[in-house]
């Protein structure tokens, strides 16, 4: 059996990795987050909510890896 190995363009990076805030001079921001829309009927943003608390939803943000922004050999480590 062969197994071919293929270089992806992109990392995924998630709350608390290396590279996930981005940062200036004045502001830190995550690469990406869950939004509750207003219309959303409370009892299912409830239940989001609930989730996202207890780990079940996760915030996950899909960079390319040529991201100026990226430390790639820091999170290569």
């Amino acid at each position: 059996m062969t197994i071919n190995s293929i270089e992806r363009k992109w990392v995924s990076l998630r709350k608390g990795d290396i590279g996930f805030t981005l940062e200036d001079n004045c502001i830190v921001a995550s690469r990406a987050w869950i939004e509750i829309k207003k219309d959303c009927p409370k009892e299912y943003a409830d239940i989001i909510r609930q989730a996202y608390q207890k780990g079940y939803i996760n915030v996950v943000a899909t960079v390319p890896k040529s991201d100026p922004t990226l430390m790639w050999d820091i999170l290569k480590q």
